[in-house]
């Protein structure tokens, strides 16, 4: 009986792995953390996955499939995709939306590894290519993004910090859109070989006040993508199911006062 237990769940995980393995070879994968960290694939590593993301708020619901492509170009250089498959904008009042987000495209650079007191320090450049086709969800413009990236470990606290500035790209006949500037801190704490418990704090100046008036006042802004100020908190928990498979479920609240789900999966090659 242990035995057959045995081999049916060495099935099932094989599954699951093969599974995965069919969104790395699609190019697909999604962050635990919504925060980057300086913690990069060594050279020829492949990271992958795939998260749901349900939203929902006083002023209706949204669903989003995000994926997310990491690969050690080399020790030190990173190349980071992360297209947006689908996503679903369900108002309780005004139009609906569905079809594909855009895609961001992230060179990292490890500037300094980690030693002693000293923290890993990165840098960053990324692209979002206006790949979305509806103005609801997506500006049609190019934003240029440059971040900072710190990440130190403490005994089991893997913490991680940000510094952004955004270029918005601006929609034609629309008001000036601002550059924006993002702040961003994140741990990682090892409960156990397998188990591990998150949270992150984001921060984001607003592109534009519309965003904010919205929520207050139920109209619709010229640039409904280009959002106003945001503070996001989140909380999570994950599990390895294997050394390179990742479960995990995170739970996220904003200024708005909308609420977050978003269960996700995550393969590493190495």
């Amino acid at each position: 009986m242990i035995l057959s237990s045995c081999v049916r769940s060495t099935r099932w995980l094989m599954v699951v792995e093969l599974v995965v393995c069919v969104l790395v070879c699609r190019g697909s994968s999604a962050q635990v953390l919504e925060t980057e960290t300086a913690r990069l694939r060594v050279k020829g590593a492949v990271q992958a996955g795939a998260n749901v993301e349900v939203q929902t708020s006083t002023e209706g619901h949204e669903l989003a499939i995000p994926f997310l492509f990491e690969y050690g170009i080399t020790d030190r250089w990173e190349l980071v995709v992360e297209p947006v498959a689908g996503t679903w904008i369900r108002p309780r009042v005004g139009r609906r939306a569905a079809g594909a987000g855009d895609t961001e495209v992230t060179l990292q650079y490890l500037a300094v590894s980690e030693a002693g007191r000293r923290p890993a320090m990165a840098v960053a450049g990324e692209v979002k290519i206006p790949s979305a086709r509806n103005s609801l969800i997506g500006t049609g413009r190019t934003d240029v993004a440059a971040y900072f990236i710190a990440s130190k470990r403490v005994g089991n606290l893997d913490a991680h910090l940000n510094l952004s500035y955004t270029v918005v790209g601006q929609p034609p006949n629309a008001p000036l859109l601002s550059n924006t500037i993002g702040g961003a801190f994140a741990g990682m704490y090892t409960l156990t070989t397998r188990w591990r418990v998150y949270g992150e704090v984001l921060t984001v100046t607003a592109a534009t006040s519309q965003g904010e008036q919205t929520v207050l006042s139920g109209v619709s802004p010229l640039v409904p993508e280009a959002a106003g100020q945001e503070l996001v908190g989140t909380l999570g928990t994950g599990v390895y199911l294997t050394p390179k498979l990742f479960l995990s479920l995170g739970i996220s609240y904003d200024n708005t006062r909308a609420v977050l789900f978003r269960p996700g999966i995550t393969f590493r090659s190495k």
